[in-house]
């Protein structure tokens, strides 16, 4: 019988606990991340049978490029001069993720805007070809919704992505996660279409696969619309976040419902961190501490982005909520 894991709360002896988490960004696998540390000192050729192995897992493989491309956004010319040597589709494919990544990190003024613009631009180019070399990888399609997003693309281009994606691989989970937020009011959706979405992947989602995350992704999104929109008008920020509403009631017993189902049959998955951080700063948020607790245990010592970032500094915000939970990072629970 599936029950929440109130944990066990322990002192982090006077150490700052943001300084106990590291991000999830390098991946859950002992020999991803190690991969991908060794491509940061340059030795990039030993990481192409990890992405090789993925060829028939569309939630590996994106979960195992993102990592690589991350780690290599600052060799592209290196990994470049793997072109001729080793699976063309999985370099295009890396290549492609490395491009995307380091536009993505590109911002402020006038000519780092102009080289983001470049980077998507060719980030799109080898997508693409990776795309037309391996027909059936759903990676490349799914990297590309990320580039449209980027680019702000138009909604047909972004809806064509999304069918390509679909028809490969129709409960890839970071495919999902970049269309709700296509689907948010923040870049040109709406809040009825980006709840109809998340809730029919949440229904729909294979048994123990962690795909009803989303929905908390969902709620994240219109909880920082709100926020912006309510600071834009005057509302003093801490009044704005005392002041949002949607995720109470019904909407908690939905989540609720559907974290105890994944909980009770969930078999591994990549994105099993990403799904505990949803779920978890979604009970955090509504006071529901020991559910939180559960999942944010569950974490270990790694932190993600989303949907933390929406409010603030991942980290910082990760630790907060451990520390009022009395959660250690990589603590037992």
């Amino acid at each position: 019988m599936w029950r929440w894991n109130p944990g066990d709360p322990r002192a982090t002896s006077g150490v700052p606990i943001d300084s106990l988490l590291t991000s999830a960004s390098l991946g859950t696998d002992p020999m991803l991340r190690a991969a991908a540390e060794a491509i940061a000192e340059g030795d990039l050729a030993d990481a192409l049978p990890l992405l090789a192995e993925t060829r028939d897992d569309p939630e590996a493989r994106v979960a195992t490029v993102e990592v690589l491309g991350r780690a290599a956004a600052d060799r592209v010319d290196e990994l470049g001069d793997l072109m001729d040597t080793a699976d063309r589709a999985d370099v295009l494919l890396w290549l492609g993720h490395a491009l995307l990544t380091g536009a993505l990190r590109a911002h402020g003024g006038t000519a780092e805007h102009k080289a983001a613009e470049a980077g998507l631009d060719d980030a799109r180019r080898l997508l693409k070809a990776a795309a037309e070399l391996r027909p059936d990888d759903a990676a490349p399609w799914t990297a590309l919704q990320t580039v449209a997003m980027g680019a702000g693309a138009d909604r047909e281009t972004k809806d064509l992505l999304w069918t390509e994606i679909h028809r490969r691989a129709p409960h890839l989970f970071a495919a999902h996660m970049g269309r709700v937020r296509i689907l948010s009011p923040a870049r040109g959706g709406s809040e009825e279409e980006m709840f109809a979405f998340a809730g029919a992947a949440a229904d729909t989602a294979p048994e123990g696969d962690p795909l009803p995350a989303v929905l908390a992704l969902a709620h994240a999104e219109f909880l920082r619309a709100e926020y912006k929109r309510l600071t834009a008008e005057g509302t003093m920020a801490f009044i704005a976040d005392r002041t949002l509403g949607r995720l109470h009631g019904e909407a908690v017993t939905e989540l609720f419902d559907l974290a105890r189902g994944w909980a009770e049959r969930a078999a591994p998955h990549p994105r099993d961190v990403q799904a505990h951080h949803l779920f978890g700063w979604a009970f955090h948020r509504v006071g529901l501490a020991d559910a939180a607790r559960w999942h944010l245990t569950a974490v270990g010592n790694l932190y993600c982005d989303v949907p933390w970032a929406f409010f603030g500094d991942p980290r910082r915000q990760v630790a907060r909520a451990m520390e009022e939970l009395g959660v250690r990072p990589g603590g037992a629970g």
